[in-house]
């Protein structure tokens, strides 16, 4: 076969032989094929470049002085004094209006006067109104279970026992 009637390599093929999954066939391909053989070694060398320009620019970066230099100028308000001393103020700040609140809440509830005791008059007469809701709760109104005869057939599973079944 002449590199003029080949075909070339697929895409999925060429893939295969970069990551070094290459066929017999597709190694012969590449022995007999110019522009697949070039291409091939365009691509290597893309690459080649690739990894000198990263691996130079990530040397030529200046990290370690640029972050020791910006651990020592910058502080947390935190670790400051006056950091410190805002913290207190704004928990005193909040914490009085909370704690006043709360106290006057509980002096409140402590100096209302106790409920008055319920009369027998009082409980006789909710207990009748207990009943008559009772009464109109349970009139004999027909269920739609009963309405649809839903409880006279037998359960699904049931049917296939013999002494169940209907005559």
């Amino acid at each position: 076969m002449t590199p003029e009637q080949s075909t070339h390599l697929s895409e999925e093929a060429f893939n295969d032989v970069l990551i070094g999954l290459g066929t017999p066939e597709s190694d012969a391909h590449l022995a007999v094929c110019s522009t697949c053989s070039n291409h091939l070694r365009q691509f290597r060398i893309d690459i080649e470049s690739f990894n000198e320009t990263t691996l130079a620019w990530s040397e030529a970066r200046p990290t370690a002085s640029l972050r020791a230099t910006r651990r020592s100028k910058v502080r947390p308000v935190m670790y400051s004094p006056l950091g410190w001393a805002l913290a207190a103020v704004l928990l005193i700040a909040i914490g009085i209006p909370v704690r006043s609140h709360y106290l006057s809440s509980l002096g409140r509830a402590s100096v209302q006067a106790p409920a008055p005791e319920d009369t027998q008059a009082q409980i006789a007469q909710d207990n009748d109104l207990l009943r008559s809701v009772d009464v109109a709760l349970n009139e004999n109104e027909e269920s739609p279970i009963s309405a649809y005869h839903l409880s006279e057939t037998p359960h699904p599973r049931q049917r296939t026992r013999p002494e169940l079944r209907k005559p």
